[in-house]
């Protein structure tokens, strides 16, 4: 049914605005129609003004990006980027004062069946809402995803045994014509020291040739091992230091050669020089695209089930406690608590015991 006021239709006992975006008709609410005209005009208006205001879901998607998510680590912000651009792109007819609670319900319904995806969605669309609220675009305390509750996910349970490790690394090795891969020994030093340390992978990436004096907490080789410091609990932890071991030492030789190497085939004018110890066949750091693009295809060469990168935290974790026991695995993986630890453990091998009689 037509409208009060051209451009707007009345639909199920509510006024809508109803404008062209490309090919689609884009239905935005108004008022009920039991509000009265008076109502309807001043939703009218606020609507039509819209577009050089400030709060549109896309511009407050934007501000996020640029005052939250860029605090966040490197890693962690290649998933929201891509998160983002789902969200702005859902809400991109909507203002931030618009959204209700069952519009993000509805946003959120698809990944139901991913509780992972569902939670990582919920939470950054609430985090992007909690800073609408700081900004005025929403009342204080109007949150609309806090009445949405979490999915929970399955705690992983996947442990890399030793055969799988050396299947992945030769996976990384050698691509599917038999030959060399070139990022294929940078991969493998990547996934040893991993395991070696059990730090995370956002750490490793920064680690360093040596002690960097104006940021001494960054990862680095020092004198007695590989010196980190988790980037989640950098008011709480304190930094561990992996003393040296035989095949520790080795891994970092076997780096520190690599990075020789590629800065001496470069010409002077072309060589680029970083402290990191990761980097990639232009001399420049590895990325975390990289990485995780070399991890995927060696895995699939290897045939592994599904495995993620940081399932070799929990691996370091699991062969650290069976040899040192929870406390060992607790300093390794600078919890605060032993919970938190084994909470990390897998229980891959079947307990042993002498027979009854």
């Amino acid at each position: 049914m037509k409208g009060p006021a051209k451009g707007t239709q009345i639909k199920g006992g509510r006024y809508y605005r109803v404008r062209a975006d490309g090919a689609k008709r884009v239905w935005l609410p108004l008022t009920k129609v039991r509000e009265g005209l008076p109502a309807f005009y001043t939703a009218l208006a606020d609507s039509l003004g819209r577009d050089s205001r400030d709060d549109t879901m896309p511009k407050l998607v934007a501000e996020w990006q640029r005052e939250v998510m860029v605090k966040h680590s490197a890693k962690t912000q290649i998933d929201e980027k891509r998160r983002a651009t789902v969200i702005a792109d859902s809400f991109k007819t909507l203002g931030a004062a618009e959204v209700e609670t069952p519009d993000c319900y509805d946003f959120l319904k698809p990944f139901q069946s991913m509780p992972r995806t569902h939670d990582l969605f919920r939470s950054q669309l609430r985090s992007i809402f909690q800073l609408a609220e700081l900004k005025g675009y929403r009342k204080a305390g109007s949150n609309p995803v806090s009445a949405i509750p979490t999915m929970g996910s399955t705690p992983r349970d996947r442990y890399i045994t030793d055969s799988e490790l050396r299947r992945v690394k030769i996976g990384g090795l050698y691509g599917a014509n038999g030959r060399r891969t070139p990022t294929g020994i940078t991969l493998a030093c990547f996934l040893e020291v991993a395991f070696l340390t059990g730090a995370d992978v956002g750490v490793l990436l920064r680690l360093r040739e040596e002690r960097d004096q104006e940021n001494p907490d960054e990862p680095h080789v020092c004198a007695d091992g590989i010196f980190v410091r988790r980037d989640k609990t950098e008011r709480t932890s304190r930094p561990v230091i992996v003393e040296w071991t035989p095949r520790l030492r080795a891994v970092v030789a076997k780096l520190k050669a690599i990075k020789a190497a590629q800065q001496t085939k470069k010409r002077a004018q072309q060589r680029v020089v970083t402290p990191l110890l990761f980097i990639g066949m232009d001399g420049t750091p590895w990325t975390y695209e990289a990485l995780s693009s070399a991890w995927q295809k060696a895995r699939a060469r290897a045939k592994l089930p599904p495995t993620m990168l940081r399932d070799l935290r929990a691996k370091a974790a699991t062969d650290k406690e069976e040899k040192d026991g929870i406390t060992g695995a607790n300093v390794l993986l600078d919890h605060t608590t032993e919970q938190q630890t084994a909470d990390y453990i897998r229980r891959k091998k079947a307990r042993r015991t002498s027979a009854a009689a």
